[in-house]
């Protein structure tokens, strides 16, 4: 074992995002505690993460001390179990804990899970990280801890359950581990049956150094922890206006102990906690939750104190900041005490679970009177309904699962003063929404956690994820046999929660969660960037401190939405394999049909970010059949489609999205209207998608429209998706057709039955031929075209299988018969009149008037021939 100091830590926040690094990612538990709690945030910052690693996740904290508001909570009950706790001083300890197949990360300190506890403050923390599977004694402690608090803490039972499986799980892992010795290593403190300074060795000492951001307004801790260590000299620091403290009981605690005060800088509140005192050559520390206080230092959970979790451990450098100035005690002036709102509650709701049973809630105690049940969908005002009341004396209670549970459960009672009593709000905990990715009631998941740059780079990922891929759908149309629902976003008992909130965490449950942005292209909350806090002191078992703590930041690129992949020239075969394969999986057979929407916006986004990389060839377009098969995929029809329907909006909106840029993709050099193996393979995936892509907002898919900076990179702009937005939403049945003279360089205008086409090419045969087989695939009506550029121009009318064309300045008429496979286009795309074939009887002057199959086309579209020929030659021409 080594120690070090571990100045990388900034919050519970960097434990994780370190986790997703790990080539072995998986992570089985995850559980944040702490006093204060604000759900929202770790929603944003936390939760996501560990899900997404596959860990069964809780948060436990003070039933009295949540900074939220409920209607803010979206994943409480279904991603993750939120369990109250309560006690008759502040349930107080901070902690963060990550349990994976081989490794353990513990960090025990001084931060709430909050904005602040996380991110602003200045925290302290001690960190034990073990690897390979090995054991540590501040783990095995823990284990201990975790096990015992239910006996002294008040928590709903499935809580306490919770606990104890993760207590057990910490045992079996660390039973070995040496006992705890603070001359050899970290030690865990807690104070459930005996108060934390009874606990410290006595003194005397050379010097003692403190620091808390709350100090007791009667002194006693300090007073008992001079009398305990008897320092020959003493350093309290506090910031002057942050700090919670009386001057003269601090004076007065401390008077006997030659002591002094450092009053620190405020450019941020310290909100870390410690006691240090010298021996000789040695220095100890005890860091963690507790304040200076008496409830905190003093006595214990069970003789009505806090709980609390402090690490005692030896600590060479000194921990109280060396800036600020000392002032002598004596100088020491203001009472700076704020007002503390106890956890005392007069009610106190600590759960509620729902399974097939129906909705259980327990109560930290049974009450005198009835209590009154309500659930609501979200917590806001106006939503609650009364489902029922537990009875008077009664702790525990169940109800018949209700037609609409809520996701929220409050309390209320009468006080023995005849007002009414409310607890605060629970959600409603889902043991099978919120069990661990891969058990067997979490439903359908991926077997391992992947990342887009992993699976471009190793074939052994890209091979598990195929598998996956494969069996994932099986899975999820196996449950769609027996079940109204396939997929993520089902709506559940317990989903009164926002359905996009509860079908993103499905969704993370499933694929995980770096591969879940990807689909949906989201992106987690990125934390506000703190200085890291230097009062951290980290143990590293199992692994090479030095290799543990080496800084890497030096090889990371610059993380950008719109940067593709880095794909090396040896893997870019392999990777376009494996694109045909993961299309090829989205369509192989299962038992049903079945939606498995976020499987199929996965892969295309990972098809999307190969094409930008630049994989294929230039001159290889297989990546055209892929994209053709992908739009199938993304446009299913039958009880697949209608699976689609039963998402969220803003799933569907994704996926019509998606669906315009792999169309805008697959439409590059080639045309809707055209004859060509790309544009007869574009126009059959444009009929089927048209009408999803006419739907698309493109800001929805802004993550896929990557800047080219790859060599042969396939990458669709912002303007080519929008305007191939328009053209879906364009009523015109002729729309593709404009679109595609449009891109060629030319203006189309419809005038009362002939289309004016002009642009900059030389030789109008071509073009009016072109123009004419065009629209005449749109109508069974005759199309009457006149093609111009500067002086020269060519009429042409046709009606199958018969084409009149008349070819200024030449003035003559002539007639052709055109059937298929020719066309038009075939015929005269060379421009030459006197070597196209199938011309019927001679040219004809135009002053012999029109001949007999023009006549019969006039006569069909209902303009006269003199009104024809007035409009050809009204310019002059």
């Amino acid at each position: 074992m080594s120690v070090a100091q571990h100045t990388r830590f900034a919050s519970p926040v960097t434990l994780l995002r370190e986790w997703v690094e790990r080539d072995d990612g998986a992570l089985h538990e995850a559980l944040f505690m702490g006093f204060t709690v604000d759900l929202p945030f770790l929603e944003k910052v936390a939760i996501p993460v560990a899900r997404g690693l596959g860990a069964r996740t809780a948060v436990i904290s003070d039933a009295a001390q949540s900074l939220h508001d409920p209607v803010d909570v979206r994943m409480a009950g279904r991603s993750y179990l939120h369990g109250p706790a309560t006690c008759r001083g502040a349930f107080h300890p901070k902690v963060a804990l990550l349990i994976g197949e081989k490794a353990c990360r513990v960090a025990v300190g001084s931060g709430n899970p909050t904005l602040s506890g996380w991110g602003a403050n200045d925290e302290l923390w001690t960190v034990v990280e073990t690897e390979q599977g090995a054991s540590h004694p501040v783990l095995a402690d823990l284990a201990d801890w975790l096990d015992e608090l239910p006996a002294v803490v008040d928590l709903a039972p499935w809580s306490a359950a919770h606990l104890r499986e993760i207590a057990a799980l910490l045992t079996e892992r660390h039973i070995n581990a040496p006992s705890g010795d603070s001359d050899a290593g970290p030690r865990l403190l807690h104070n459930l049956h005996r108060g934390l300074l009874d606990q410290l060795p006595p003194g005397p000492v050379d010097e003692l150094h403190a620091y808390a951001p709350f100090v007791d307004s009667a002194g006693d801790a300090l007073r008992m922890l001079v009398d305990h260590l008897a320092p020959r000299r003493t350093t309290l620091g506090l910031q002057p206006r942050w700090s919670s403290y009386d001057a003269e009981t601090v004076k007065a605690a401390l008077k006997d102990s030659s002591a002094q005060i450092r009053l620190l800088d405020e450019t941020r509140m310290r909100h870390g906690k410690f006691i240090q005192w010298q021996q000789g050559d040695h220095r100890y520390a005890l860091t963690g939750s507790p304040n200076l206080t008496r409830a905190a230092l003093c006595i214990s959970t069970r003789d009505d104190g806090n709980c609390e979790l402090a690490v005692l451990a030896t600590e060479p450098s000194p921990l109280l900041p060396d800036e600020g100035r000392v002032t002598p005690l004596g100088s020491l002036t203001g009472r700076t005490i704020r007002p503390f709102t106890t956890t005392a509650r007069t009610l106190v709701l600590l759960g509620a679970k729902v399974d097939s049973d129906g909705l259980h809630v327990s109560l930290d105690r049974g009450r005198p009177a009835p209590v009154v049940i309500s659930t609501s969908p979200d917590g806001s005002p106006g939503s609650w309904t009364e489902i029922g009341s537990v009875p008077a004396g009664r702790r525990d209670w169940s109800f018949p699962l209700p037609e609409m549970p809520g996701a929220a459960v409050r309390a209320t009672c009468v006080r023995p003063d005849g007002g009414t009593a409310e607890s605060a709000v629970v959600f409603v905990y889902s043991p099978v929404h919120c069990a661990r990715r891969g058990d067997a009631d979490s439903g359908p998941s991926l077997k391992y956690d992947y990342t887009a740059q992993a699976l471009f780079a190793d074939e052994r990922a890209a091979r598990r994820f195929e598998a996956d891929l494969l069996r994932l759908r099986e899975l999820i149309a196996g449950s769609a046999a027996t079940s109204t629902t396939s997929g993520p976003g089902a709506v559940s008992a317990v989903s009164g929660v926002d359905r996009w909130d509860a079908y993103l965490a499905d969704c993370r449950r499933m694929l995980g969660d770096r591969l879940t942005d990807l689909a949906f292209g989201t992106s987690q909350f990125d934390l506000p960037q703190a200085p890291t806090s230097p009062w951290v002191v980290s143990a590293v078992t199992g692994a090479d401190a030095d290799e543990a703590y080496e800084d890497d930041t030096e090889d990371e690129e610059p993380a950008g939405e719109d940067l593709a992949p880095s794909v090396a020239p040896e893997q870019r075969v392999i990777c376009r394999n494996w694109a045909r394969r993961w299309v090829r999986a989205l369509s192989a057979p299962t038992p049903r049909p079945v939606s498995g929407l976020p499987l199929r916006l996965l892969v295309a986004n990972l098809y999307v970010q190969l094409l930008a990389a630049g994989v294929w060839d230039e001159d290889d377009d297989s990546w055209r059949a892929g994209l053709g098969d992908l739009l199938t995929a993304l446009t299913p029809e039958g009880e697949a489609a209608a699976a689609d329907e039963q998402a969220p909006p803003e799933s569907r909106r994704r996926l019509e999205a998606v669906t315009a840029v792999v169309m805008t993709l697959l439409s590059q050099d080639a045309v809707f209207t055209g004859g060509g193996e790309h544009d007869v393979r574009a126009a059959h995936a444009w009929r089927r998608s048209k009408a999803v892509i006419a739907r698309a907002e493109p800001d929805r898919a802004q993550d896929l429209m990557i800047s080219p900076r790859q060599a042969l990179a396939r990458v669709a702009s912002w303007s080519e998706v929008e305007r191939l937005i328009g053209l879906a939403q364009e009523a015109d049945p002729y729309a593709e057709v404009i679109a595609e003279f449009s891109a060629a360089g030319w203006s189309a205008v419809y005038d009362d039955g002939l289309w004016e086409i002009e642009g900059s090419f030389g030789n109008p045969v071509p073009v009016a031929a072109r123009v004419a087989d065009r629209l005449g695939r749109h109508t069974s009506d005759a199309v009457l075209v006149r093609a111009r550029s500067r002086d020269r121009w060519t009429f042409v009318a046709w009606a199958k299988p018969r084409l009149v064309l008349l070819n200024s300045p030449a003035r003559v008429w002539r007639t052709y018969e055109i059937r298929p496979p020719a066309t038009p286009e075939s015929r005269f795309g060379g421009g030459d009149l006197s070597a196209v074939p199938g011309r019927v009887g001679a040219p004809a002057p135009l002053r012999t008037g029109p001949p007999e199959a023009l006549r019969t086309i006039l006569t069909e579209v209902g303009i006269p021939y003199p009104e024809l020929v007035r409009r050809l030659f009204s310019d002059g021409s």
